[in-house]
């Protein structure tokens, strides 16, 4: 079968014109997805929700059901880690997400080097990208490059860096989006990583070697304690509208996540909205 099956969205017309779409998010726990209870199990979370968009594509209001929080749980783990599930994509009639722990693709029914605590690159491999054909197969190709021209086209030329957990190609806009979770001008260091957030968007053309930057809302960074780590673009909008989650992760405190909706062009339709609960949500999708 050489097909492939057609994404399915659901949505709603209300009768003053504007939309509903349902949406499902997931979460990405680190330590935390270890069930204390039990030796051998590892979760993350979903939960539903709905994002409403008025006629005139201008206002944007979101309402999340947390009684719909469900678990999705594993025994399969590396090193005492498994269940981080970082993203919601649908393929061929499949809703799956990938856990970058162990590094399966968990069907659900019903990039940045790495450096160490002195800030030097010790390993690139995380800055590898990975190909699934229709079919299954598997094929790795490395993204140093592009990584790198994205950095310093942004403006964050090494030793300063961009982080990357948000980036997808847009067949409509046939452009390449990356909304980079951090962005430094100086060297990594871990205590100042964690407010190191942006309000980036970078455009790339389809071979990735032009790109453009625009300013999310203000020119500077409101709270750079939260960064980018999923996104979605809202149906019927020619991927002009957005809806991105944010993390917040903070040493000593509760981690936290935000959504937001802004357009392709920079402008805020709604400010960040926290999620109840004290749980990273790092996968966003419109299902």
């Amino acid at each position: 079968m050489d097909e492939i099956i057609p994404r399915k969205i659901h949505q709603e017309t209300k009768e003053d014109g504007s939309t509903v779409f349902d949406l499902l998010i997931v979460t990405d726990m680190d330590n935390f997805a270890k069930v204390e209870s039990q030796k051998w199990k590892w979760r993350a979370i979903t939960r539903k929700g709905k994002l409403t968009l008025d006629a005139e594509k201008k206002n944007v209001n979101v309402e999340w059901d947390t009684e719909s929080d469900q678990d999705i749980a594993s025994g399969l783990n590396y090193k005492g880690r498994a269940m981080e599930l970082s993203d919601l994509s649908e393929y061929n009639g499949h809703l799956l997400s990938p856990d970058d722990k162990t590094g399966m693709l968990y069907e659900i029914k019903d990039g940045k080097e790495y450096r160490n605590e002195n800030g030097d690159v010790v390993s690139e491999d995380p800055m590898w990208i990975k190909i699934i054909t229709k079919r299954g197969e598997v094929r790795s190709k490395n993204w140093n490059r592009v990584f790198s021209r994205v950095r310093n086209e942004a403006g964050y030329p090494a030793p300063g860096y961009l982080t990357h957990e948000a980036v997808q190609w847009s067949e409509k806009l046939q452009q390449w989006l990356f909304l980079p979770r951090k962005a430094s001008k100086t060297p990594y260091v871990e205590s100042e990583d964690e407010k190191k957030g942006t309000n980036l968007l970078i455009k790339g053309t389809p071979d990735l070697k032009s790109f453009e930057v625009v300013r999310i809302g203000t020119e500077e960074v409101e709270h750079p304690d939260r960064g980018f780590s999923a996104f979605d673009f809202i149906p019927g909008t020619e991927d002009r509208l957005i809806a991105a989650i944010k993390s917040r992760e903070v040493e000593g405190e509760d981690p936290e996540s935000y959504i937001t909706v802004f357009d392709v062009d920079g402008n805020v339709l709604m400010e960040d909205m926290q999620l109840d609960g004290n749980y990273k949500f790092e996968g966003l999708y419109f299902v």
